[in-house]
């Protein structure tokens, strides 16, 4: 089974640097969920770059961000405090999340593919995208964000359903 768009994303509890990842702490806001494949490798630096170097604007246009690799939690710290990472980094060194996203590249060893989604505040996956081998991808993401907030805020919240429950 693959989350696809329009569908409800799964949160595990997965050890994270924020704890264990909880639903409760996304809802009702817009989140960016990412799959990377490893801590200080040089692709996945580049595209957390992207996203450290966004952070004001993100955080003024609420949304949340969170990665998630195979890494070990003691890896995460060690990366978040080399790279000023201020997102949540989430644990999964079984594939277990990566696999109900269509993330797991490999399972020995486990190796994630770059994908990312972007969930709504109502917690539904919005959008899909399959990363690529260039910083593009997070850019992309960042546009659509603008994009759907600058949309949003010109209609009334009521008049617009973004899915039917």
């Amino acid at each position: 089974m693959k989350l696809r768009e329009g569908e409800e994303p799964v949160f595990l509890p997965l050890p994270s640097t924020y704890g264990l990842l909880k639903r409760e702490r996304y809802e009702g806001k817009w989140i960016i969920l990412f799959f990377y494949h490893k801590d200080f490798a040089t692709g996945c630096d580049m595209d957390i770059s992207v996203f450290i170097e966004n952070m004001k604007k993100l955080k003024e246009a609420g949304v949340e961000i969170v990665g998630v690799s195979p890494d070990s939690l003691e890896e995460h710290f060690r990366f978040s405090v080399q790279r000023g990472i201020k997102f949540e980094l989430v644990s999964d060194q079984k594939g277990k999340m990566a696999a109900l996203y269509g993330a797991l590249k490999m399972k020995n060893p486990i190796n994630f593919k770059r994908k990312a989604f972007l969930i709504s505040p109502e917690f539904k996956i919005l959008k899909e995208y399959n990363g690529k081998k260039t910083v593009l991808y997070p850019l992309e993401i960042l546009y659509d964000v603008d994009f759907l907030q600058d949309v949003l805020k010109n209609y009334e919240k009521n008049d617009i359903k973004l899915y039917k429950s």
